[in-house]
């Protein structure tokens, strides 16, 4: 068994801002990660930081890129337990994404019709929660009874399926023994 990490978070920029507001969750990003440092973090996002004009495929590190310019991001890092063979599928769908990271695009109408409920699913584009769920769907990894375009970023928060390891300031997360809250025991 391996562990692959989900992470949700929130910026502050306006566009998380927007996010959180209309979908009423409290965090509007989600990215999925190898190891249990985050380094790095796959997912949908703007690929300059200091514009959310021009956005695609990203890799992100904490304390580098948008997360170096927003310190007082918050996030939620969850663990999941997966075969080997899966990780391996997780592994190459994503590899797969960034070796041809230039046919695909950020989804930006699929984002606005996920906001009004009615998601759609178009070729070679992803937002965040839809490229996440799409490589865990691809990879034989179920924990959602939905498309995987269908994803926001709320579903990931407190799914049975995912376990809690950290929640607070993603700058913090290196000190996370200190921060750690677990998720309370199931009866």
């Amino acid at each position: 068994m391996k562990k692959i990490y989900i992470v949700t978070t929130y910026t502050g920029t306006l566009l998380s801002y927007l996010i959180k507001n209309i979908s009423k969750t409290p965090y509007a990003h989600v990215s999925i990660a190898l190891n249990k440092e985050l380094r790095p973090m796959y997912s949908f996002g703007r690929l300059n930081p200091k514009t959310p004009i021009f956005a695609g495929f990203v890799e992100e590190n904490i304390n580098e890129g948008l997360y170096a310019i927003r310190k007082n991001t918050m996030c939620r890092v969850y663990s999941l337990d997966v075969t080997d063979l899966q990780y391996e599928k997780v592994y190459e769908n994503i590899m797969k994404v960034s070796n041809n990271r230039d046919e695909y695009d950020y989804d930006v109408k699929a984002l606005v019709r996920l906001t009004i409920d009615r998601p759609r699913e178009k070729e070679y584009k992803y937002v965040c929660s839809h490229f996440v769920a799409d490589m865990l769907q691809k990879s034989d990894v179920k924990i959602f009874d939905k498309p995987s375009y269908e994803t926001i970023p709320n579903d990931f928060y407190d799914l049975d399926a995912l376990e809690l390891e950290y929640e607070g300031l993603l700058s913090k997360y290196s000190n996370r023994e200190t921060l750690y809250i677990p998720r309370a025991v199931k009866a």
